[in-house]
């Protein structure tokens, strides 16, 4: 059976589907666990007369992260070929946002929240990098194209 040119390897659909699971905890984490992922992994101080605005924040990305895992897993399940595209945007989106936050943040005083999250994430990223290089290599190896 001939391989389609853009058939994207199932070891990279697959990871996307893991990720978007892990997306769905971490929606979990940030909306109906908020409270106890402020204070126990995020380190944040809630005892300031900001600590709505920061439960607010927090739980806002919370939503994107329930989108997100839904959308990685319909992905990963319906729609393969674009699955490697989704996995290269990953990383090239959080670096940008880290570079705009870390210079939107410069005026202002250093954080003292903890940010134990930063530990699940550094994974999630050099899954998702470390997952698009090989995918990207094994369809040249086989000789596949990457449909546009």
């Amino acid at each position: 059976m001939e391989k389609e040119k853009n058939h994207v390897p199932k070891f990279v659909w697959v990871v996307l589907i893991v990720l978007g699971v892990i997306d769905l905890v971490r929606g979990f984490m940030h909306t109906v666990a908020l409270e106890y992922a402020a204070l126990n992994i995020a380190g944040l101080d809630l005892t300031t007369s900001t600590a709505a605005d920061q439960l607010r924040l927090l739980g806002t990305f919370g939503i994107s992260n329930w989108i997100t895992g839904v959308t990685f897993i319909l992905i990963g399940l319906k729609a393969k070929q674009i699955s490697l595209h989704i996995m290269g945007l990953i990383p090239v989106a959080y670096v940008l946002s880290m570079i705009a936050i870390r210079v939107n943040s410069s005026g202002y005083t250093e954080t003292t929240a903890d940010w134990d999250g930063i530990y699940m994430m550094i994974p999630y990223l050099l899954v998702s990098g470390i997952t698009f290089i090989a995918g990207l290599l094994v369809m040249r190896a086989e000789g596949r194209k990457l449909k546009k």
